[in-house]
């Protein structure tokens, strides 16, 4: 099996995958093994898209369970024991047309913290606040939940950051789609930890939908495990 590495420090585990009879690439690999956190596996799906990803996190920054044991878990992968989930990503177009793609979440927020955006989403009442979150049910752990205090498991959830109004979050369906209008105020649109931040023209419109393009993350790792303990430094 083809292996590529990505994530600080990943060389601290090629010896051990070598001695198991994994082939180390650095190009069309079978699967990528992200050595990290959550931040280190979006950043190898923007530039792997679609590859068969293992998260795993680093020895120095978890007290694995014996599952999730970096010898275990690689066996496991050799012998093809682990489950691979495919989870949908969101899809829109920045103002100039260019397509993106989020595993995690796309964010629009005002450009200024001093100043509030004035909004629309799928035509309704104009809201003003700081702007939305679009997350997947993969990213609603995170941001999405910080601002909610909840997750969800199906199509897609839209978060109002600190508005004006009392509203609750939207759960959309895997065939809808959400409309974003920037009515006043300056605003940008940014999306999972990549460094690209777009800007956003008042009175335009972004649309924002789950795509056919598909993460392929095995899911029985350390990353989600409440077992693996994270070393709070």
């Amino acid at each position: 099996m083809k292996v590529l590495l990505t994530g600080k420090n990943s060389q601290d585990i090629e010896n051990l995958l070598k001695s198991l009879g994994f082939e180390m690439v650095k190009s069309n690999p079978d699967v990528i093994i992200s050595f990290g956190g959550d931040g280190t596996l979006l950043s190898a799906e923007r530039e792997y898209p679609g590859v068969p990803k293992l998260p795993i996190r680093n020895s120095q920054f978890c007290h694995k369970c014996a599952e999730h044991a970096d010898e275990h878990l690689f066996s496991q992968l050799l012998q093809n024991k682990l489950q691979i989930k495919e989870y949908k990503k969101l899809h829109t177009k920045t103002v100039d047309r260019k397509e993106l793609f989020a595993l995690n979440d796309f964010v629009i927020r005002n450009e200024h913290p001093m100043h509030v955006i004035r909004f629309q989403a799928n035509d309704g009442p104009l809201l003003i606040g700081d702007g939305i979150i679009v997350s997947t049910p993969f990213g609603s752990s995170g941001y999405f939940k910080s601002v909610t205090g909840k997750t969800f498991e199906e199509g897609f959830g839209i978060a109002f950051n600190n508005i004006t109004q009392n509203l609750e979050p939207l759960f959309l369906k895997h065939e809808d789609f959400l409309t974003f209008k920037l009515v006043r105020g300056k605003a940008t649109l940014s999306f999972d930890n990549s460094p690209d931040i777009f800007n956003i023209d008042e009175e335009s419109e972004l649309v924002f939908k789950l795509s056919n393009q598909v993460a392929k993350i095995y899911s029985d790792t350390s990353l989600r495990c409440p077992n693996c303990q994270v070393i709070r430094g």
